[in-house]
């Protein structure tokens, strides 16, 4: 599973693509809203091993390590993989040198439109942290809506939908 969109070149998560995915989960500043805190790499790997299969058996379908096309720099990851009621996840992370260029907006539309073209994904789900202004914004330019909030032990998650 290969993909391109403007500015950005994307493909499915094997084993070669570990280190990229460390050197990004283990800050503290990329997995503040996502784990809490960046992985050390124990943790990491654990973390990498699940991302390998979360595609659920569907080959159209997991975690993509994300490359500027001009460049070949790993910009980050993006994923599109089921979850639970028949839902679709998809969502992003980011090194923050490409904070602020766009990124997240590209690969969030490219991920919509992927799923679209999947023809079996019926609704989006994205889970954010309310703390997380930045990809709430990111999310509701692409028209998700906010659907559900989720308690998870001390903290709360909200899910953001997009029905296709």
């Amino acid at each position: 599973m290969q993909f391109y969109s403007e500015r950005l070149r994307y493909e499915k998560f094997t084993p070669n693509h570990f280190e990229d995915y460390f050197r990004l989960v283990s800050r503290q500043d990329v997995m503040v809203h996502i784990s809490g805190a960046g992985l050390d790499l124990p943790g990491a790997r654990k973390r990498f091993e699940r991302s390998l299969r979360a595609d659920g058996r569907q080959n159209d379908m997991g975690f993509v390590a994300v490359y500027e096309r001009a460049t070949d720099l790993y910009v980050g990851l993006g994923k599109i993989v089921p979850f639970e009621d028949g839902f679709t996840e998809i969502g992003y992370a980011l090194l923050p040198e490409f904070w602020g260029k766009g990124y997240a907006s590209e690969i969030t539309a490219t991920l919509i439109a992927y799923a679209r073209n999947c023809g079996s994904v019926e609704s989006l789900v994205a889970l954010v942290s309310p703390e997380n202004q930045a990809s709430i914004n990111v999310l509701t330019k692409q028209q998700f809506r906010f659907f559900r909030e989720v308690p998870e032990g001390d903290v709360v998650r909200h899910d953001y939908i997009l029905d296709l």
